[in-house]
């Protein structure tokens, strides 16, 4: 998504060799971020990064946001279910 919002942000990608996931710290695996993981600073393919792919994942990212938030607003304070 950074070389759609920001792409002044993101150096040279093209050249980076994949990284595997590997061992993805589990259960805490969110509270990793990459430069804890692996030398370069990355995880799986940057080359392969696009701004169109950035913009699909931003879209798809909205689309859900909006949907909770849409959800959050019809709550009736006692259940989320039905």
């Amino acid at each position: 998504m950074v070389l759609r919002a920001s792409p002044h942000l993101v150096k040279p990608h093209e050249r980076l060799e994949t990284v595997p996931f590997g061992n993805a710290f589990l259960p805490g695996s969110r509270g990793w971020i990459t430069k804890e993981r692996t030398v370069p600073g990355h995880i799986g393919s940057p080359q392969r990064a696009s701004s169109a792919k950035g913009e699909l994942l931003f879209s798809l990212f909205a689309a859900d946001l909006e949907a909770w938030l849409e959800r959050v607003l019809r709550w009736d304070g006692r259940s989320w279910e039905g």
